[in-house]
């Protein structure tokens, strides 16, 4: 059986790529072959926070090769099941009758068509920028792909109310108990930095295993601009990502049906030991004709982030904007132009 651990993926950029072949050989089992994580319940551990005039900054420092190597040792006994291979092209890319786009705002964009991959319209795209709660999609493929769906998490009794205060939440309080599942709904329709930390501490025991099993992820997704330290995006050193990155990352999500489906939700009651209302933060979601995901980010560093998609015709296409400060007209402007602008062939 295929074994992938955090510690292996802390290693250095070699052998992220020795991951990424791993991950692709053959008979490789399929995560969705794997038994889930037993029903323990797993306890969030107190967050480490800074606060200054911005948002508030998680310390996550690189593995040492101590750490790495007990880390190594604690997970013998329940290794990750593999990763799924990323998804291939599996439709013919639209042609252009050359109707230009439309201008926007961002420092960074991109559209890209999800069956093919093809690339409709691109602004700096390979740009690093700090993507802030983009973040989150990559927390929750994680988070599918281990298999904690049905895991029943515990929040600490020393869960830093402070920190919670100040940022995101979907309103977590110490002794909240929840399954993996309602707390991806609170990450990805209300964004909630206490439902990230929850999950990475449930599936990988700290922020900084399961920000190794990110850029894990990324390597094998081809991300070449992506390097992740913590689960939601907050500010951090060296936490960014790309247009054309984040447009890969969204177009293999949303092939997750668990994911597509959360992200499409307009309303949920998170239902656990008690009842959260939550609602989803994307502006479009049931007002721009089509779109059925994904999601919005905001850090002062990063300004307006959004990762938007919309099926109309039987094509989903896919919008990144990166440092956007009109993310949302913006967003309605590229969806148009890509549908009205491109002729997809018939089959």
């Amino acid at each position: 059986m295929l074994v992938l651990r955090p510690a292996l993926f802390a290693a250095a950029a070699a052998a992220a790529g020795l991951v990424a072949a791993a991950c692709g050989a053959p008979g490789a089992p399929a995560a969705g072959s794997m038994p889930p994580p037993g029903a323990a319940t797993v306890t969030v551990s107190t967050a480490t926070a800074t606060r200054g005039a911005g948002p508030p900054v998680l310390a996550a420092p690189p593995v040492s090769a101590v750490a790495a190597a007990t880390l190594e040792a604690a997970l013998e006994a329940s290794p990750m099941p593999p990763l799924l291979p990323p998804p291939v092209p599996w439709g013919l890319p639209p042609a252009s009758p050359g109707t230009p786009p439309p201008a926007v705002s961002a420092v960074a964009a991109l559209v890209m068509d999800e069956a093919s991959g093809a690339i409709l319209f691109e602004q700096n795209a390979s740009l690093s920028l700090p993507p802030a709660s983009l973040t989150k999609i990559a927390t929750a493929v994680a988070v599918i792909e281990a298999g904690y769906l049905e895991t029943p998490i515990e929040a600490n009794p020393d869960l830093e109310r402070q920190w919670l205060e100040d940022s995101q939440s979907m309103g977590l309080e110490p002794g909240d108990v929840f399954l993996g599942r309602e707390l991806l709904y609170g990450l990805l329709l209300a964004s909630g930095n206490d439902a990230a930390e929850a999950l990475a501490i449930a599936v990988d025991g700290g922020i900084e295993p399961f920000a190794a099993r990110l850029n894990a992820l990324a390597a094998r997704l081809g991300l070449t601009g992506t390097h992740f330290v913590n689960p939601h995006g907050l500010e951090a050193p060296g936490h960014v990502s790309t247009a054309r990155d984040m447009a890969l990352l969204a177009r293999y999500a949303m092939s997750l049906p668990d994911f597509r489906a959360i992200v499409a939700t307009e309303s949920h009651t998170a239902v656990g030991s008690r009842e959260l209302p939550l609602y989803n933060l994307n502006p479009l979601l049931n007002y721009t004709d089509g779109v059925d995901g994904v999601k919005t980010g905001y850090t002062e560093e990063a300004g307006r982030t959004f990762v938007v998609t919309a099926t109309r015709g039987g094509h989903r296409v896919i919008v990144v904007l990166l440092n956007d400060l009109f993310r949302t007209p913006d967003a309605i402007a590229l969806i148009d132009w890509a549908f009205a602008a491109h002729a997809w062939p018939p089959g």
